[in-house]
């Protein structure tokens, strides 16, 4: 007898009673869906969704630390494939729809009924089920690639690619995988999502440039590293850093002139 696929999810819910209701309604449905974890706040939902890269994210609209549209943001920049449900009470239903922009699969009025989540939950797996089958026909054609060696083809691509736009959807589709495929096994054998090695990647060319490149702007910097928008190159430059490129060049040019003071001394 053929094993059932199963597939992973999180629920991210700051009120710990309504969480695990939720969790004991989806598990009475005896559906393929096996829960990975759960969080109280955004911030461990996005933590959780790094560990196991679920192929399913259930999460409330309203949380502490950071909200619901912060991680469906989050997921729709990083794992795109991962599907993803939003929970939100009837005031929220309006903010909860801006959403939609990060390719959200469905929104569920509080409470949640048993009937309501049944629905939305098939719907999704049929989605799934559909991607899978097109993953295991390309599987069947292509056995003689190892997950190893998918591991550095889509490393080398990411080495001469990086300062170009990439869309982690899209290139699930150049290698036949879903992303979340890809993350895993990236993930795997490298140590790191890929979305964190493509930004590795970017943030230290930047520092190259702002090092060795006094003349070019920061946000020419930010393009030539592979980031058109000036404003996110900062934000994620700092949260790599710890400061911005302007504070960085700064610092480094200043570390640097009491060498020169000291070379220009007859």
């Amino acid at each position: 007898m053929q094993d059932v696929f199963n597939y992973t999810y999180i629920i991210a819910e700051d009120e710990s009673l309504i969480r695990k209701n939720l969790i004991k309604k989806i598990k009475a449905l005896n559906l393929p869906l096996v829960q990975a974890g759960e969080a109280s706040n955004g911030e461990e939902a996005i933590a959780l969704i790094e560990e196991f890269c679920p192929h399913l994210v259930i999460t409330d609209i309203r949380m502490p630390l950071c909200d619901g549209l912060e991680v469906v943001k989050y997921l729709y920049q990083n794992y795109p494939s991962t599907k993803a449900i939003i929970l939100s009470g009837y005031d929220d239903f309006r903010y909860a729809q801006q959403a939609i922009q990060y390719s959200v699969v469905d929104y569920l009025l509080k409470p949640v009924s048993q009937d309501m989540l049944s629905q939305s939950l098939q719907k999704i797996l049929i989605k799934m089920d559909t991607e899978s089958d097109q993953l295991s026909t390309f599987h069947a054609q292509n056995a003689s690639l190892s997950p190893k060696a998918l591991s550095q083809l889509m490393q080398n691509y990411l080495l001469e690619n990086y300062q170009q736009e990439i869309s982690f959807q899209e290139l699930g589709g150049k290698f036949g995988f879903t992303p979340e495929y890809l993350s895993r096994i990236f993930k795997k054998y490298t140590g790191e999502t890929p979305s964190k090695y493509l930004m590795k990647l970017r943030i230290n060319e930047a520092k190259r440039l702002l090092l060795n490149e006094p003349d070019i702007e920061i946000q020419k910097v930010g393009e030539l590293a592979g980031y058109k928008d000036g404003f996110y190159f900062s934000r994620v430059f700092k949260s790599f850093t710890g400061m911005q490129p302007s504070e960085f060049r700064s610092q480094r040019q200043q570390a640097k002139l009491p060498v020169g003071k000291h070379l220009d001394m007859p």
